[in-house]
């Protein structure tokens, strides 16, 4: 029984056109016979046109892995890569806590050294002002007039 490219693509599901292309594409020899202006598709005819529909969507099945391959490799590197700049990340910042932490240290240090050695100061300025206080007070008052006269 004879059918129709109309009636071949509707049960194959591709369209009139896709089904026109793979005829147009086939040798002389295995092309189905043309009758007015419509193919005439006979079971011989059918199961070429079949084989070359099945041989197509294995080729693009086999294009997509190969693409998916790619993509998924090249995911992987990039991942890869995020990782390494994510762990040096790590280390960085350790290393600059570390650094911290050690300038921390070191101001209280010096905080406790600039303390201790203002303790003394404050205290030989109490002696000073106690001396100054004491010679003072050995000495005779003056008056007004001779402090300010100087006699």
């Amino acid at each position: 029984m004879a059918k129709t490219v109309t009636e071949l693509a509707s049960e194959l599901g591709y369209t009139r056109q896709y089904i026109q292309k793979i005829i147009k594409q086939l040798p002389a020899n295995k092309k189905p016979k043309k009758v007015g202006n419509k193919y005439k598709i006979s079971l011989q005819n059918e199961a070429v046109i079949k084989n070359v529909i099945a041989k197509s969507k294995t080729k693009t099945q086999t294009e997509k892995t190969t693409i998916l391959h790619n993509e998924l490799s090249a995911k992987d590197s990039y991942i890869h890569h995020l990782e390494q700049e994510n762990s040096y990340l790590q280390q960085q910042l350790e290393r600059s806590q570390q650094l911290l932490d050690h300038e921390q240290q070191l101001h209280l240090a010096d905080q406790k050294r600039i303390t201790q050695l203002e303790k003394p100061d404050t205290n030989n300025q109490n002696t000073k002002t106690q001396a100054d206080t004491q010679q003072q007070d050995d000495q005779p008052k003056k008056g007004f007039f001779e402090r300010l006269f100087g006699k």
